[in-house]
């Protein structure tokens, strides 16, 4: 291509070169069978070629998903050391 060009509106008529895009790239799916700490198990898709995923740790039992189960354990003690004793020791 020139850079000078002899039509007389100047280079604004002229098809301007843009470059090529590349193709989106192919991320591949894999089924993966995921199975809980209660034994309970699903199927969700990855990126992860791992075929089975065990876990420890999980929203069946984890305190912070289920505090109730934890917390009744312990109520005589929260009432002495926890939030509770703190507000009654200084109210």
């Amino acid at each position: 291509t020139r850079s000078v060009s002899s039509s007389p509106y100047g280079r604004t008529h002229v098809w301007k070169h843009r470059q090529r895009t590349l193709p989106k790239p192919f991320v591949p799916q894999f089924p993966q069978r995921v199975v809980r700490a209660d034994g309970s198990t699903f199927t969700h898709y990855t990126t992860s070629p791992r075929s089975a995923h065990r876990l420890t740790r999980d929203t069946t039992n984890n305190p912070l998903w289920n505090a109730a189960k934890w917390t009744a354990e312990s109520e005589e003690e929260d009432i002495v050391t926890g939030r509770l004793g703190r507000f009654n020791r200084r109210f």
